[in-house]
């Protein structure tokens, strides 16, 4: 039990936990983290940091898929968790760490969905988290001659039984239309509150940091190959209650950009460092992201109880207790007992991180 407790004396690194999905990609991400050459499959996705378990039905790979172990042991997250709540979080004390943060790369247009908001979960299942989430875009490519891009919120006059009408008869050309196709670039971040509409087009790789759930309606039938079950379409719901979960508030692109489109705003600049909040309390009360940036040696206090780290660029070292590698695709937790961290960049790449929590920073 000591050798457990003692792992929260560093960041504590995770192992790879990708996740079966009923879509194809991965080619990104498989090069992102280090293959020289990747590949498409129905693993586009690893989850990271994560306490929750992924919902597949009869695709499920294990009855432990989705929960991340720490790396270097058969130990996961979410029993380290349990049995120290108070060193890994401090008087912050929350059911797991109540975030889930993935990377996620698609080769095809997701369908389009909506995830519930707290309320909609609560009342319709059980859970007291919702899925509104964020897409960090780390990287794209062109796909069929196709740029990278998203579909996001209603248009102007889309009404529920205009929407529901090209479900039912399964229009994908009349669902898509209802929506705004933005295109996107490496670099951008947006916020999708629950139940807004939206899919992510083909070509994109990103870091997707949400609530803490696998809840999803996606009313297409279809997913490239793959025929969805009612149950993958309607997470169970009837069609009614289904169809009541989506947002029919209309936006024009512009007010869809202001409001969903978000611009990093720094906090703090060193010398050799900076820090600039991406995701705070203004936007949403689910979690906070912060992208902290690394130019040389660097020590910085951790003035919040806990907090997820996921590297995005560049490698080097990190200590606290001990002195451990760092680079791009790691993400590793820091506990309530780690009150500072020395980063040591490696190379003319700087370190990029991005620094997830509950709680507004």
């Amino acid at each position: 039990m000591n050798d457990e407790l003692n792992l929260l004396s560093n960041p504590l690194f995770f192992a790879s936990a990708r996740v079966w999905r009923c879509y194809l990609g991965g080619k990104l991400l498989d090069e992102f983290l280090g293959a020289a050459e990747g590949a498409d499959s129905n693993f586009p996705e690893d989850w990271l940091a994560s306490v929750t378990l992924a919902d597949n039905g009869e695709m499920q790979q294990s009855p432990s898929e989705g929960l991340s172990c720490i790396r270097g042991t058969d130990l996961h997250f979410a029993d380290l968790l349990r049995r120290y709540p108070s060193e890994a979080f401090g008087t912050n004390r929350v059911a797991g760490t109540a975030v889930l943060c993935k990377f996620l790369d698609s080769a095809i247009r997701l369908p389009i969905q909506c995830h519930p908001d707290r309320e909609f979960a609560r009342h319709h299942f059980g859970s007291e988290y919702g899925k509104s989430e964020s897409w960090l875009i780390l990287a794209t490519r062109e796909i069929n001659g196709e740029k990278p891009y998203i579909l996001l919120g209603f248009k102007p006059g889309i009404t529920s039984e205009r929407f529901r009408c090209a479900v039912m008869e399964q229009d994908i050309a009349t669902m898509t239309a209802c929506l705004h196709k933005l295109p996107v670039e490496p670099g951008e971040v947006y916020f999708i509150p629950g139940r807004i509409p939206h899919a992510i087009g083909p070509g994109l790789l990103l870091l997707e940091v949400q609530e803490p759930t696998d809840l999803v309606i996606q009313p297409e039938r279809q997913i490239g190959r793959i025929t969805l079950t009612e149950k993958q379409m309607w997470a169970g719901l009837d069609h009614d209650t289904a169809f009541s979960c989506f947002d029919y508030r209309g936006h024009t692109q512009d007010e869809i950009m202001a409001w969903l489109k978000l611009s990093p705003r720094t906090k703090k600049q060193w010398a050799n460092a900076k820090i600039e909040s991406v995701i705070g309390a203004a936007h949403t009360d689910c979690f906070s992201v912060d992208k902290l940036t690394i130019y040389g040696d660097f020590e910085i206090p951790c003035d919040t109880p806990w907090h997820i780290a996921v590297v995005t660029s560049g490698h080097g070292s990190i200590s606290a207790a001990d002195e451990q590698p760092v680079r791009r695709g790691d993400s590793f937790f820091v506990s309530n007992r780690v009150r500072k961290l020395h980063y040591r960049p490696a190379g003319s790449e700087p370190l990029e991180l991005f620094l997830i929590s509950n709680t507004a920073r």
